[in-house]
């Protein structure tokens, strides 16, 4: 059972300006539009999910609503890896929104329009995870891959290529079959290039990552996106809120720092694993994914 979190009184204060500076709640907001937000309860309180926040002031209804700031309610916010322009949940009458919630979970595929890359590295030891970040990110540099970058706010870092910087060829494939594609190909990258700290465990199309500049529990550290200086030069003590605080109204209009680069080229890149392991099947029965492996699924699909 894992020890409960302890909230630091002058740190919450923090939180609470952090949050209620326009510079952040304006690019949270940038990322989290059309997604489906989650207030994830770090201790024994009810995590909320399936919310909708598509403004800075459903935000602040939310925060109110969930007591957000009060001292034994922490929460990390995170939100949907899938993309949901038009979520049916609006509603702050507990019924109608119960309703809503019942019909987006029973039909939840029928909202998806677009599902992002999202890779996750993840390990105790931070050396170890950076030099895993640090190896990843040179792959994804060399093939000019649109992608971005953020520390997670606890222990690890986030890749991510968004939905819209996809080449046309993996737009046109059902959503689940991405999901698909997306969990071979961190597989590969993971044992073909070594890069050890990928979690591999999740790649549903429920999944859902960490808001950027959020700040996250235990360590009210701040998800915050780095430039290739920033990720070269990082220090932990760089992403403590303390440390940022002074320096919220300055990240306004900064964004996710998307590399530029061709959409292609991630398909490139996802081919050049797949025919390397084009003959392999017994390294995918140790992870429990039969005979399915990336060049088959990229195959059956046309994309090799």
């Amino acid at each position: 059972m894992s020890e409960e979190i302890k909230p630091i009184k002058e740190l919450e204060e923090m939180k609470r300006q952090w949050y209620n500076t326009d510079a952040i709640a304006f690019e949270m907001i940038n990322a989290m539009k059309y997604r489906e937000s989650v207030f994830i309860a770090v201790n024994k309180k009810s995590t909320q999910r399936m919310l909708k926040i598509n403004a800075v002031r459903f935000l602040y209804m939310n925060f109110e609503r969930y007591k957000f700031f009060e001292l034994d309610n922490l929460y990390n916010i995170y939100f949907s890896v899938a993309h949901f322009p038009n979520l049916p949940m609006a509603s702050f009458k507990f019924e109608e929104k119960r309703e809503e919630q019942a019909k987006f979970n029973a039909n939840f595929m029928d909202y998806i329009k677009g599902y992002d890359l999202f890779i996750d590295l993840d390990n105790e030891d931070f050396e170890l995870v950076y030099s895993s970040t640090q190896r990843l990110k040179k792959i994804f540099d060399a093939f000019s891959i649109c992608y971005s970058l953020k520390f997670s706010g606890n222990k690890g870092f986030h890749i991510c290529v968004e939905y819209k910087n996809f080449p046309k060829e993996l737009k046109a494939l059902p959503y689940g079959t991405l999901a698909k594609l997306f969990k071979l190909f961190a597989y590969e990258l993971k044992l073909i290039k070594k890069i050890k700290d990928i979690d591999t465990s999740v790649f549903d199309l429920r999944r859902i990552k960490k808001a950027p500049y959020s700040v996250v529990y235990p360590h009210y550290m701040v998800a915050l996106p780095l430039t290739d200086e920033q990720f070269d030069n990082f220090s932990l003590n760089d992403v403590f809120l303390p440390n940022l605080i002074g320096d919220a109204e300055k990240f306004k209009k900064r964004g996710l720092l998307t590399r530029e680069g061709n959409p292609q080229r991630l398909l490139f890149l996802m081919r050049e694993l797949a025919k390397k392991r084009e003959k392999s099947t017994n390294l995918f029965k140790v992870f429990k994914l039969g005979r399915q492996t990336l060049f088959g699924l990229m195959q059956e699909n046309g994309l090799v």
